[in-house]
Order: structure tokens, then C-alpha cells, then sequence
């Protein structure tokens, strides 16, 4: 292979991942990203959380974790998920931001 096609290969790969990326830049500035489930738009909150996990041995775990208001206490093993509690999830702590404490005065 001489040094001409080898330059054509790159330019070729520049050019495709360049196109990729035009591609998703307009995707995701026209509002599109949100139909494909793999786009998250900045700024909506999650819907599920991990709050917690414990490795209780080699092979097993236990996670908690916060789905919309629901909480959930699921093992983990090796030979599948076993959902151990489901209860109302605690409310979520809000930290307040320090411009907000200043502006209220309680800073």
C-alpha cells in the first residue's frame, strides 16, 4: 500500500466520522433527540436513581435504588434479580444553592 491510499483511507474515515457527527448535532439541536430512547435532553430530570449498594458476597448484591416515587430494594446474583422490598420512596433532599441563602436571608 503506498502512501496515496493511505491518505485516501484517512480522509475517507475523517469524512464519515465528521458526517456522524454533522448527523447528531442537527439531531439533537432540532428537538429530534428526544424521540430516540438513548438521547437525554439536558435539564429533564431522572426518573431512576441508585441510592445505595452492598456487596454481600462474591457473587451477590443488594441495591437500592428510586424509581419516580418508589423505592426498591432488589438482589443481584449470578442467577438473576429478585426484588426484595417496593415501598414509597422518602422525599428527596433539595441542597439549597448559596444565592438562594443569601437573597433569603438566612446565610
Amino acid at each position: 500500500m503506498d502512501a496515496v491510499n493511505f491518505l485516501q483511507y484517512f480522509a475517507a474515515l475523517l469524512l464519515v466520522l465528521g458526517l456522524l457527527g454533522g448527523l447528531a448535532l442537527v439531531l439533537r439541536r432540532s428537538g429530534l433527540a428526544g424521540v430516540m430512547p438513548t438521547f437525554q435532553r439536558p435539564g429533564s430530570p431522572r426518573r431512576i436513581e441508585v441510592t445505595g449498594s452492598v456487596l454481600l458476597d462474591a457473587r451477590r448484591r443488594v441495591v437500592t435504588g428510586r424509581v419516580d416515587e418508589e423505592e426498591h430494594v432488589i438482589l443481584l446474583g449470578m442467577s438473576g434479580e429478585t426484588v426484595l422490598d417496593r415501598r414509597p420512596a422518602p422525599p428527596r433532599f433539595e441542597p439549597v444553592r448559596p444565592d438562594e441563602a443569601v437573597q433569603d436571608g438566612t446565610a
